[in-house]
């Protein structure tokens, strides 16, 4: 079946032209938009990713407290062993500090 076309060949070359220019730009814009999802999505996976991340640290980071808190407190709870004895009394020297040497006496002293 034949269609009648009054235009002239000039004319339907350029409607094909700006049909094609069409089809170009919508092929241009349809990339555009996909490439702009991809990159929302990559965006929105990434912080997805590190929020995952952070939630697990900040677990790791509470349990670990927790575990401080409890040795802090058996090490609170068990009774401590006195480190120095008062029964007596005081030396020449404090208790902290540490017995004089005696020097050794000399050949020629003697």
């Amino acid at each position: 079946m034949k269609v009648e076309d009054h235009r002239s060949d000039e004319d339907r070359r350029s409607a094909d032209a700006g049909t094609r220019s069409a089809r170009s730009n919508a092929d241009q814009l349809e990339r555009s938009r996909l490439s702009l999802e991809k990159a929302a999505y990559e965006r929105d996976s990434r912080a997805a990713r590190e929020a995952r991340s952070a939630a697990q640290a900040e677990r790791r980071l509470a349990v670990a407290e927790q575990r401080e808190r409890d040795r802090a407190a058996k090490v609170a709870r068990k009774p401590r062993k006195s480190s120095m004895s008062f029964s007596g009394a005081p030396r020449d020297n404090t208790a902290g500090d540490a017995p004089q040497r005696e020097k050794k006496k000399r050949k020629s002293d003697e």
